[in-house]
């Protein structure tokens, strides 16, 4: 009787698609456990978009300074420092009110201010008609600006009288041109300069 070898009658079994899968199981816990352990050193393999750079805002834009704001000033000038009574040509201003325009033309093209317009109103005191006040304010503020000019300012100027409507004085009694009541109405006389302009940042 003839025994039959049935290690020989089998073909061997392939065991390489169970290796396989036992392989990429491994694989797949290897990755899977690797994955919560580099997490804390700052390596993202699992999930490519937390590998970018978390946005950073950006930095607030620095505040743009105001520009200065404009300034007005005013400048009274004595008429009787500045003409001879009663007179309001060039030719009859005195040696002080000469000094004086001097001195406000430097200061208005000097650092701390930049003028940007004027304003020139001439003053008197009452004695004398109306009419004739009203005029011989105007001509006085006239020649300020003239003066003024000369002297290099090149603000825009705006001239104009008060005559004597805007009178200073209060307690000077009387009508009659004398000494001493033209010396109490002294004030009176007079020439304002506003000034509209730009003061500078110390």
């Amino acid at each position: 009787m003839q025994t039959k070898n049935t290690s020989m009658n089998h073909a061997p079994k392939n065991h390489a698609p169970r290796l396989l899968a036992l392989g990429a199981a491994g694989l797949a816990a290897f990755v899977l456990a690797g994955c919560g352990s580099l997490h804390d050193e700052r390596y993202y393999w699992c999930q490519a978009q937390s590998c970018a750079p978390a946005p950073v805002a950006a930095p607030a834009p620095a505040p743009v300074p105001a520009p200065p704001a404009p300034v007005t000033q005013r400048v009274t000038l004595s008429a009787d420092a500045l003409f001879a009574f009663d007179r309001s040509s060039a030719a009859d201003m005195l040696p002080k009110g000469r000094s004086e325009l001097d001195a406000l033309a430097r200061a208005l093209q000097g650092p701390q201010m930049q003028a940007q317009s004027l304003t020139i109103t001439g003053h008197t005191d009452r004695l004398g008609g109306e009419t004739y006040n009203e005029q011989l304010g105007l001509r006085r503020a006239n020649t300020v600006r003239d003066y003024l000019k000369a002297a290099g300012v090149r603000a825009p100027m705006e001239v104009r009288s008060m005559g004597e409507r805007e009178p200073v004085t209060r307690d000077c009694a009387g009508t009659q041109r004398t000494p001493r009541l033209v010396a109490c109405l002294q004030p009176d006389r007079r020439v304002v300069v506003d000034i509209v302009g730009l003061a500078q940042r110390q």
